[in-house]
């Protein structure tokens, strides 16, 4: 595997982070989210689902919106205004034309000049923002 160039970030001003879950960009996306909002950046999340099956002892109907307002929380603690949250169903993502859209229209909204995810290998996000932006990798 090549080495990967440090990315400069220096000219990052509109930032679309796009995982999973709730709490995806707190393993480690989040610290460069409050880098940027304090360097003036706007930085928007997208979340594919609220997480609901996140929990095993509880019912998805009560995670959800447990999981969503840490969400918020977490936002708010690194200056992230804009959250929005898909109604997905969790632990069932699969690649397909519905994400893709779903995913592009935030990219629209948005006009990112970066986008952001998380690869725990959840193909089904990965290759969904591949598509919807051109990006090959």
């Amino acid at each position: 595997m090549a080495d990967l160039p440090i990315f400069d970030d220096s000219q990052v001003q509109n930032v679309l982070c796009v995982v999973a879950h709730p709490d995806d960009m707190e393993y480690g996306g989040s610290a460069a989210a409050a880098r940027w909002v304090e360097r003036g950046a706007s930085v928007s999340y997208l979340l594919l689902t609220a997480g609901e099956a996140g929990i095993r002892d509880q019912d998805p109907s009560d995670v959800g919106p447990l999981r969503a307002q840490e969400q918020r929380d977490a936002c708010a603690a690194v200056g992230v205004e804009n959250l929005t949250i898909l109604d997905l169903p969790d632990g069932m993502l699969e690649s397909g034309l519905d994400i893709r859209k779903r995913i592009a229209r935030e990219i629209r909204k948005i006009k990112p000049d970066t986008v952001v995810t998380i690869n725990w290998d959840v193909m089904a996000a990965w290759a969904s923002i591949r598509r919807t932006t051109g990006w090959p990798g």
